[in-house]
C-alpha cells in the first residue's frame, strides 16, 4: 500500500495539475475575450461617435398609404426599403392634426403643455427643442419645409428655436402669398410656384413643384454638410400628401384622372423624392427617421385602413401613423414592433443616438432599449385635446396605459368607448356595455388634462417681504393669445387696508392688467379699458380668485369672426364676464414682465379658459345644432374645463 506521505504528494500533484488546467483555460478564455473585444472595438471604431440625423416628416400620410406597413397600401418602394433597412413601429401614435404633432416631435412634450389644442402661440423657451439640444452638442441644424409650430411672432420661428438656418414656409396658407388682414381666410395652399422663405426673411416665389423644390434643396444641403465632417441634423418636412392634391404633371399622367388617382400620383412623387434624398445620404453614418404627423383625411381613399376615423377626429385612425427608424449596422433591419410608442418619443430617441442628455421633464421615452433589446417601455396613458371656441367644449381622446381602451369625445359630446384588444380597428362603441371603464378613464383624462395645463412658472421674492413674483412661460402666463387662467390666493388682507378708503393693488402684470381692492366695493380686474367686478370679495379671509379667458386671433378663420372673452370667478362663482372684447395681443416686448402678487398672496397658472355649468351659455352654431348643445349644457353633459380644477389648488 502506498505510504501516507506518497498519497499526500500524489494528491498535491493532482491538485497542481487541476490548478494549471484552470489557469490555462482562464488564459485561453481571456485571449479569446480580448480578441473578441478587440474585434468589437475595431468594428465600433468605424461608426461615428455622433451620427448625422435626418428626420423626415410627411403630412397627412395615413397608415394605409404606404406598403412599408400595410400590404394593401399604395406602392411606396423607397419608404418600404427604408423599413426593410430598419425598424418599423406598427403602433405609433401621433396627434390628429399637423401643428400639435410637430410641437410634440420638436419638444418631446405633449403639445397641450405648450398650449396647443390644436393651435397655440409657440413652444415656450422653457421647453428646449431637439434642434436646440443638438446645436448645443455641436450639430449643424437645418430645417427644410413646413414649420407650423408657432408662427405668430418671430420669436417662435425656426431661427429662434435652434435651427442655424432654414428654408420653407411657416404654414401652408402662405405658400400662395403673404397672409394679410384683407385676405386672411381666403389664401389657399398650393404646390405650384410656391412662395417660400429663407432664414425667416421675406417671401419669394420659386418656380416649380413644391415637393421638387424642397427635395432639391435638401439634397444640396446634405451634400454640403457631409463635406464638413461636422455632425448635422436636418429636419425635412414635406407638405405632401396634404391638401390640395396637386401632383406634378409628370406624375399625374401616370394615374387615372380621379381623386384617388391624383392622390396616388402625389404619394408616388413623395416616395420618389424620399428615394432621391436617401441616395445622397451617407447611410453608414446617418440615422434616418421617417414619420407622418397625423392620419389621413379619407377624402380620396380610405387612408387609415384598417383603423376607424380620420384626421381632426378623436378616433384610432386619426392618431395611428407610420414611424420608421433606420441606421444600417447600428439598428436591427427588417424588424417590426407592435408596442405602443408615441411622437413624443422621437425627441429622446434621437438625443440618445447623439449621446446628448435628455432633459428630465420630457414626456417621451427613449426607444433604443425597445428596438435593440426588446425591453418593454413603461406603460403610460395618453390624452389628446382640441378646444372648440365656438361651443366652449373640449374634444378629447384617452388611451389607457394598457393600450386596450380608447375613450373618445367629439366637440364635447358624450364619450364613446372602444375595446382595442377585442376590436383593434376602434370602430365599435361599447360605452353602454362598460360603464365602469368609461367612468375610470374619464376620471384619468381629467387628471391628465389638468396636469398638462399647469405652467411650471418660477417664483421669487418681490420688492418687499409680502410680494411674490412669477416668471417664465411668458406667452401662456400672460393674457396674450388663446386660453389662460390665473388662480390667486388673496387675503386675509392687512387690517389697515380693510379700513382705509383708498384702493390697493393686489396683483397684476405691469402695463397689462391689475387686480384692485376697493374697500366697501370689492375687487376690480382691469385689462386696458375693460373692468370686471367682484362685489363679494371678503378681505378678512383667503379668497380663491380666478381670472380666465380666451383670446382668439383671427388666424385663418374664414367662416366666422373670432370672439374673445374674459371672466372673473370668486369661490367658484362667476362674478363678471365680458364676451365682446376688441382683442389685440399684448406687445411682444411686454410678455416677459413678471406677474406680481402682493400681501402674501399666491398664484397658479394654467393655459386653459375655465368655465362652470352655472355660467350662461351662448354657442355659435348652425340652428339645427343649437338645441342639442344647449340641452346637453343644461344637463351638464358637455366636456368643459371646469373652474373647480383651479379652485382645488387655492386656499387649501
Amino acid at each position: 500500500m502506498p505510504s501516507t506521505r506518497s498519497s499526500i504528494l500524489d494528491d498535491k500533484y493532482s491538485k497542481a495539475l487541476v490548478l494549471l488546467a484552470i489557469l490555462l483555460f482562464s488564459w485561453l478564455s481571456g485571449v479569446k475575450n480580448f480578441i473578441a473585444d478587440s474585434v468589437s472595438r475595431a468594428e465600433e471604431s468605424t461608426a461615428p461617435v455622433t451620427p448625422n440625423i435626418l428626420l423626415i416628416v410627411v403630412d397627412d400620410l395615413g397608415y394605409d398609404d404606404t406598403t412599408a406597413i400595410n400590404s394593401s397600401g399604395l406602392s411606396t418602394p423607397n419608404i418600404r426599403q427604408l423599413a426593410q433597412e430598419g425598424v418599423t413601429f406598427r403602433r405609433h401614435y401621433a396627434d390628429s392634426t399637423c401643428t400639435p404633432s410637430r410641437v410634440a416631435i420638436l419638444s418631446g412634450r405633449y403639445p397641450e403643455r405648450s398650449g396647443f389644442r390644436p393651435v397655440g402661440s409657440e413652444i415656450p423657451a422653457e421647453f428646449s427643442t431637439i434642434a436646440e439640444q443638438l446645436k448645443l452638442a455641436g450639430y449643424t441644424t437645418y430645417l427644410t419645409g413646413k414649420w407650423h409650430a408657432g408662427e405668430e411672432r418671430p420669436q417662435a420661428w425656426p431661427q429662434n428655436k435652434g435651427f442655424d438656418q432654414w428654408f420653407g414656409f411657416l404654414n401652408q396658407w402662405e405658400l400662395s402669398g403673404e397672409v394679410t388682414e384683407s385676405n386672411r381666410g381666403g389664401r389657399k395652399p398650393t404646390y405650384h410656384n410656391p412662395m417660400l422663405r429663407t432664414n425667416g426673411g421675406a417671401q419669394e416665389k420659386f418656380s416649380g413643384h413644391l415637393t421638387d423644390i424642397l427635395t432639391d434643396h435638401t439634397i444640396q444641403k446634405i451634400r454640403q454638410f457631409q463635406q464638413t465632417g461636422k455632425p448635422w441634423f436636418l429636419y425635412h418636412a414635406f407638405l405632401a400628401p396634404h391638401q390640395p392634391i396637386q401632383p406634378a404633371e409628370r406624375y399625374a399622367v401616370q394615374f387615372p384622372d380621379t381623386p384617388e388617382g391624383k392622390y396616388t400620383a402625389l404619394v408616388t412623387q413623395l416616395d420618389d423624392a424620399i428615394g432621391r434624398i436617401l441616395e445622397v445620404v451617407d447611410r453608414e453614418n446617418t440615422l434616418v427617421m421617417f414619420v407622418s404627423d397625423n392620419g389621413g383625411t379619407n377624402r380620396e381613399r380610405n387612408n387609415n385602413f384598417p383603423f376607424f376615423g380620420k384626421k381632426s377626429e378623436m378616433y384610432e385612425g386619426a392618431f395611428r401613423t407610420p414611424l420608421i427608424i433606420s441606421w444600417p449596422r447600428m439598428i436591427p433591419q427588417g424588424k417590426t414592433i407592435d408596442d405602443v410608442v408615441m411622437n413624443v418619443d422621437i425627441y429622446p430617441t434621437l438625443l440618445a443616438a447623439a449621446k446628448v442628455p435628455v432633459p428630465p421633464d420630457v414626456d417621451g421615452s427613449n426607444l433604443w432599449p425597445l428596438f435593440l433589446h426588446d425591453n418593454a417601455l413603461q406603460a403610460r396613458s395618453r390624452s389628446w385635446e382640441v378646444y372648440s371656441a365656438n361651443v366652449n367644449t373640449l374634444s378629447f381622446s384617452f388611451l389607457s396605459a394598457s393600450g386596450d381602451w380608447r375613450l373618445a369625445s367629439l366637440t364635447g359630446l358624450t364619450p364613446s368607448l372602444f375595446d382595442l384588444a377585442e376590436n383593434p380597428s376602434g370602430e365599435h362603441d361599447v360605452a353602454s356595455e362598460y360603464p365602469g371603464p368609461v367612468a375610470a378613464l374619464t376620471d384619468e383624462f381629467w387628471q391628465e388634462h389638468w396636469r398638462k395645463s399647469l405652467l411650471a412658472v418660477s417664483e421669487t421674492p418681490g420688492f418687499d417681504a409680502t410680494q411674490r413674483l412669477y416668471g417664465g412661460f411668458d406667452a401662456m402666463r400672460t393674457p396674450h393669445r388663446y386660453g389662460f387662467a390665473i388662480g390667486l390666493e388673496i387675503g386675509p388682507l392687512p387690517t389697515g387696508l380693510q379700513q382705509t378708503s383708498e384702493q390697493s393693488i393686489l396683483a397684476g402684470q405691469e402695463t397689462l392688467w391689475e387686480l384692485r381692492f376697493i374697500p366697501g366695493q370689492g375687487l376690480e380686474w382691469h385689462m386696458g379699458d375693460i373692468v370686471l367686478r367682484d362685489p363679494y370679495f371678503e378681505p378678512s379671509r383667503c379668497n380663491a380668485i380666478v381670472l380666465t379667458g380666451y383670446f382668439e386671433p383671427r388666424g385663418h378663420l374664414a367662416k366666422r369672426d373670432p370672439q374673445s372673452r374674459i371672466k372673473l370667478y370668486s369661490s367658484g362663482f362667476l362674478r363678471d364676464a365680458n364676451s365682446d372684447i376688441a382683442y389685440s395681443p399684448a406687445d411682444d416686448t411686454q410678455l416677459h414682465i413678471p406677474t406680481f402678487v402682493n400681501f402674501h398672496g399666491k398664484a397658479r397658472f394654467s393655459n386653459l379658459m375655465l368655465s362652470s355649468f352655472a355660467d350662461s351659455y351662448s354657442p355659435r352654431l348652425l340652428p339645427q345644432y343649437m338645441a342639442l348643445y344647449t340641452d346637453m349644457y343644461r344637463e351638464r353633459k358637455l366636456t368643459i374645463a371646469d373652474v373647480k380644477m383651479m379652485d382645488a389648488e387655492l386656499c387649501q
